[in-house]
């Protein structure tokens, strides 16, 4: 690692440092207050205050090229410029864990699995880091050829897919949205109208369309998921099917 790898990570100005201005610095708005300082009377003046604006791309960089070297000399190498004894270099050092998954384990069955940010454990198709540690040889690979190797598409490439499919127009033919929490879909060749509680999303959050929508919905009894619910699905009518223009198997 280059020896001036931490001046060249936090190179920006923190983010909101020029939020208030420096007249409003000079007086506090509370009379009985004897003392304030600046950061409370920004906060209080703009609801805003300074953050850290680090420019992480380079360490992104550095961890890339450390492919299939062991993990313990990277981390010492890393450790050596950027110590605890900074609390801004303590916070840079908090954002490995985002470009490289270090505690992954091996169930019994052979299945690779980490924890995300919340603690809880995900298959390697799930991983949105590009690297990890290996737990057998403790080396640095990338996910994306673990998936191939397992069979499985990278979470990255799903996302990719899924642009792709956007930007080309292209649409699911057995699945119409008729509002955000309403939609119409085609299941064992009979169309049904589905009724949403809140918006689908999936386990990360993400706004459900298109392909992953019309799974979510095929497979919904069977893996529910606690951010939104089916409330009413019911068959399309005769009627309903010729307003829709739509037509059974």
């Amino acid at each position: 690692m280059r020896e001036d790898m931490f001046k060249v990570i936090v190179e920006r100005p923190r983010w909101g440092s020029r939020h208030a201005a420096r007249s409003k610095l000079r007086y506090d708005k509370v009379p009985d207050r004897k003392h304030a300082t600046g950061r409370r009377m920004v906060l209080e003046s703009e609801g805003w205050t300074k953050c850290l604006n680090e420019n992480l791309a380079p360490l992104k960089r550095y961890l890339s090229k450390q492919v299939g070297r062991p993990w313990d000399k990277v981390y010492s190498e890393i450790s050596e410029h950027l110590d605890t004894g900074s609390t801004v270099k303590q916070h840079v050092r908090d954002h490995l864990t985002d470009f490289i998954l270090v505690q992954v384990t091996v169930a019994q069955d052979g299945s690779f699995m980490a924890s995300n940010h919340w603690g809880r454990p995900q298959a390697p198709d799930q991983w949105w880091a590009k690297l990890y540690v290996d737990p057998h040889d403790g080396l640095i690979k990338r996910t994306d050829k673990l998936c191939r190797k397992l069979g499985l598409q990278h979470y990255r490439d799903k996302l990719r897919d899924d642009r792709k499919r956007r930007a080309r127009g292209e649409r699911v033919h057995n699945l119409r949205c008729l509002s955000d929490t309403r939609v119409l879909v085609k299941l064992k060749g009979c169309w049904f109208q589905v009724d949403m509680d809140y918006p689908p999303v999936d386990r990360h959050g993400y706004r459900l369309s298109g392909r992953g929508l019309f799974e979510a919905l095929s497979v919904r009894e069977a893996e529910p998921n606690p951010n939104w619910r089916i409330i009413v699905k019911c068959q399309l009518s005769k009627k309903e099917l010729k307003a829709q223009k739509l037509s059974n198997d």
